[in-house]
């Protein structure tokens, strides 16, 4: 593989980059693009032996447009809308649209937000009290204090896996060569006669490209990729998901509950985020909850990460989480519980760092928990800069734009 030059190399096979390799294969269809990034582990011996894990090893994913942020809206508003074309050029389905719910208090201030925004979109929505979630949702509970936004069209969730599929099998269609492998180093040289960016791989490998983007989410910093002195301000934060096997029965009964998102209610509630029970690939139905802040905590190291992704996260979390949905999701008596963990990247701006770090590296990093839904408009965005070499996107380029630990914001 010495010697091969691409127009562009993204690294980092995540959702971002498989759906920027997307998106670039059709801004540049005569292009050369790869896309480098590991694949998910297979096996227990597999998973410990790695160092580099994805936030998308799993079936379950919440979308919806509803959210108190206008830029995050719209993010997820253009990426929804691209679900159905994208399932029916790769005949990979990934989108279940079974509605969301967001439950909270009625004078918060985030359903003043959501109207706005909703309304902006075109979305349209029910606001519900707690009568008419249970006339509706026989099985659900709320607080008589709560309210219920309910977005039934274009919204439920995403099979991350299947969507990351999806994306790379039509990036692949159209010309985008697919590498498993690891970048470890990045740097700028000038070997070919011109400036262009040297990468190194885990397994040896050299490679050339005239343009790179990174979308390598929270391992960012822990590779030789940004130029010596450039480190990223981001935070990584531990998530504890907990997971209750319902009965075919039970999955039966709750085939039409949409995904719900709580804010912190009257009653002192934790934030918390629920899927109804989806099928995995062992051909069982799990529901899905994971929290807000409250048990979050922050990676500073490597280690620290790849260790907290081999564990099935804060054990002292999972009966306070699955007390909290069958607080909300009456009658089922789970089969069996367990958790499992992820790492999310959030920037200070909680938007994602959509930028140019020099005239040939970019970066598309920081999804601040958010970006599952919304990554084939990230991808859009982050290929068309990257191609262009500058901001080419509608919505407004301060508000993606990358900042450096110890204030190291200029640009090289």
């Amino acid at each position: 593989m010495d010697g091969v030059v691409y127009d562009l190399c993204i690294v980092g096979a995540g959702l971002i980059g498989s759906a920027a390799a997307r998106h670039a294969t059709i801004i540049s269809p005569a292009a050369k693009i790869c896309l480098i990034g590991p694949k998910e582990p297979k096996t227990v011996e597999e998973k410990h032996g790695r160092t580099i894990f994805g936030a998308h090893y799993d079936e379950g994913r919440i979308t919806r447009t509803l959210d108190p942020n206008p830029i995050w809206g719209v993010l997820a508003n253009r990426s929804i809308a691209r679900y159905r074309d994208i399932e029916k050029r790769t005949g990979v389905k990934f989108f279940s649209e079974v509605g969301h719910m967001t439950i909270c208090n009625k004078e918060n201030e985030d359903v003043i937000r959501m109207k706005e925004i909703a309304t902006d979109l075109h979305v349209n929505f029910d606001i519900m009290d707690h009568k008419d979630v249970n006339k509706q949702f026989t099985y659900l509970n709320i607080d008589t204090y709560d309210v219920a936004l309910l977005q039934s069209k274009g919204a439920g969730h995403v099979s991350p896996r299947s969507q990351l599929l999806a994306q790379q099998t039509a990036a692949h269609l159209q010309g985008c060569n697919i590498i498993d492998d690891v970048i470890v180093h990045v740097t700028e040289t000038n070997q070919l006669n011109g400036s262009v960016m040297k990468l190194t791989t885990e397994k040896g490998d050299i490679l050339y490209a005239r343009k790179v983007l990174l979308a390598t989410g929270g391992f960012t910093s822990f590779r030789r990729l940004l130029p010596p002195g450039k480190e990223l301000d981001v935070q990584l934060k531990s998530q504890t998901v907990a997971f209750a096997e319902v009965t075919p029965k039970d999955a039966a009964r709750l085939k039409d509950m949409p995904c719900v998102i709580r804010k912190m209610t009257q009653g002192g509630k934790y934030n918390l985020y629920m899927l109804p029970p989806i099928k995995y690939p062992d051909g069982k139905y799990y529901l899905k909850i994971g929290h807000g802040e409250q048990f979050e905590t922050e990676f500073t190291t490597e280690k620290e990460v790849a260790d907290w992704f081999r564990t099935e996260g804060l054990k002292s979390a999972h009966k306070p989480l699955l007390d909290m949905m069958f607080d909300i999701v009456k009658g089922v008596r789970p089969v069996r519980t367990f958790g499992d963990a992820c790492v999310t990247t959030h920037t200070p701006s909680h938007l994602v760092y959509c930028d140019m770090v020099t005239p040939l590296l970019g970066v598309a990093v920081g999804g601040n928990g958010h970006a599952a839904k919304s990554a084939d408009e990230i991808g859009k965005m982050a290929a068309r800069m990257v191609i262009a070499g500058k901001w080419d996107h509608d919505l407004p380029a301060d508000k993606f734009t990358v900042k450096f630990k110890n204030n190291a914001t200029s640009k090289l």
